[in-house]
C-alpha cells in the first residue's frame, strides 16, 4: 500500500515530461455523469497538456454495454488517451482499453472498481425517493465530501446531483450494482494507476481489494481523502498522475 505524501505549493503549471505518445487526459465523470465537478482539476492542470472533460449522454441506457459502446463511438481513434475515470466511470475505462489497447496509453481509476461494491448504503441510493428531496448537507459531507467540505463544495455537488434526471442516477446505481466480476475485463499491457481514498464512505475494503486483486500490477496510491478524491485532494491526484507517467515514459 503506497500512501501518496502531502506536497505544499507544488506549481502544477509547469512543464511535464510525458512519454512519446504525449497522451490526451480524458477525464470521464462519476455517477453525476457532467464535467462540473471537475472544475479544482481544471483550474490548476498544465495548459500544456491536452485535455478533455466528458459528459455521459443524459437520455437513454445506461448500462456498460451502452456506454461503453456510446464512449467508444465518441472518442475518435488514432489519438492516445490517458483514460482517468472517476467512481462510476472505471469500468467504462476498463472497457474501452480492452476495446481500443492501441488508443489507450494507461488508465487512472479514481476511488472506483470493476465488480459491484455491494454497499448497502450505495444499494440504498438505487430508491427514487432519494432524488426527488434535496440531498442534505451532513449526507453529502459524510458520503462524498468529507467533513470539512465547505458550503460551496456542497452546493456544486448538490447542483451536479440535480443536473442529471433521477431516472438516469437510478439506472446508473443499477448498472453498478449489476456488475460482476467474471465481466472484469482482461488487461495485461495497458498501464494502470489506482487512487483509492483512505476515508471512502461508499466503495467498502473489500471492493477497494477486489480491484487491487484484479488488477496486480497496477500502482496503487492511498490519498487521505473521502470518496470525492479529484475534488477533495486535486493536487495531490496530479502529482500520483505525474509519478505514473514518468514510471513508463523513461
Amino acid at each position: 500500500m503506497a500512501l501518496l505524501p502531502h506536497v505544499p505549493n507544488l506549481c502544477l503549471s509547469a512543464h511535464i515530461h510525458l512519454f512519446v505518445m504525449n497522451p490526451i487526459w480524458t477525464f470521464l465523470p462519476g455517477l453525476h455523469g457532467n464535467a462540473e465537478l471537475f472544475s479544482k482539476i481544471q483550474n490548476i492542470i498544465s495548459p500544456t497538456l491536452d485535455t478533455e472533460f466528458i459528459e455521459l449522454p443524459s437520455d437513454g441506457e445506461q448500462d456498460y454495454t451502452t456506454l461503453s459502446t456510446w464512449l467508444n463511438n465518441h472518442l475518435p481513434t488514432g489519438q492516445p488517451r490517458l483514460i482517468i475515470a472517476e467512481s462510476f466511470s472505471g469500468p467504462l475505462a476498463l472497457r474501452i482499453a480492452k476495446q481500443r489497447p492501441e488508443d489507450i496509453a494507461g488508465i487512472v481509476l479514481v476511488a472506483s472498481f470493476c465488480s459491484s461494491p455491494i454497499n448497502p448504503s450505495f444499494a440504498l441510493l438505487a430508491q427514487r425517493p432519494l432524488f426527488m428531496v434535496k440531498p442534505p448537507s451532513i449526507a453529502l459531507r459524510h458520503f462524498l465530501t468529507g467533513s470539512d467540505a465547505d458550503e460551496n463544495e456542497v452546493t456544486a455537488l448538490r447542483n451536479a446531483i440535480h443536473k442529471t434526471p433521477a431516472s438516469i442516477l437510478i439506472s446508473r446505481i443499477k448498472a453498478v450494482l449489476g456488475l460482476q466480476e467474471q465481466d472484469i475485463p482482461i488487461l495485461t499491457k495497458t498501464p494502470i494507476l489506482i487512487l483509492q481514498a483512505q476515508r471512502d464512505q461508499i466503495i467498502p475494503w473489500d471492493a477497494q481489494q477486489r480491484l487491487e486483486a484484479s488488477y496486480p500490477n497496477a500502482k496503487v496510491y492511498w490519498i487521505d481523502a473521502p470518496h470525492l478524491i479529484l475534488q477533495h485532494q486535486p493536487k495531490q491526484c496530479l502529482v500520483s498522475i505525474q509519478r505514473f507517467l514518468a514510471s513508463f515514459s523513461k
